[in-house]
């Protein structure tokens, strides 16, 4: 059974990343990955070797692709890649949150914030997991966009 320190150790590396996600688009000939890719065949190999070992990649007929257990951690890789996207994209407003967390006074207020300055639900929803006030389409209060205002951009 393979544990999970070496599958994230697989696809966290840029080049057998690279290759993983080559496979998964239905681009697998070697050929075109090393030069695609830009690899020594050293490199390429080493890669294929570690995928291939921790059962994500399957070699078939001289063609590799994604086993069942790879098409499973792509989905969650791609899922990954995307909310830390989401989250750099939201990362000057999340440091704003932060430094009002320690100003802020109630949860209510809080929610109020957090909801003034993202618009990405599922970012919202981590940041305030348990802590929806009662009704949470108030409006933002002058309190509130008084503390937004003097955030900095």
């Amino acid at each position: 059974m393979v544990s999970k320190t070496p599958i994230l150790d697989a696809i966290s590396d840029k080049k057998a990343s690279n290759i993983f996600k080559k496979i998964a688009s239905g681009k697998p000939n070697s050929d075109i990955l090393i030069t695609k890719l830009k690899l020594t065949r050293k490199q390429y190999y080493s890669s294929m070797s570690r995928l291939t070992q921790t059962g994500l990649v399957k070699r078939q007929k001289g063609k590799y692709y994604l086993t069942a257990f790879g098409r499973v951690i792509y989905d969650a890789y791609v899922n990954f890649e995307t909310k830390i996207e989401d989250a750099l994209t939201n990362y000057w407003n999340l440091k704003a949150i932060d430094s009002l967390e320690v100003s802020s006074g109630s949860t209510e207020q809080r929610y109020k914030i957090i909801s003034a300055l993202l618009d990405n639900q599922e970012i919202k929803s981590v940041l305030t997991r348990g802590e929806e006030p009662n009704s949470p389409t108030q409006a933002v209060t002058k309190e509130t966009q008084d503390i937004l205002i003097t955030v900095p951009n």
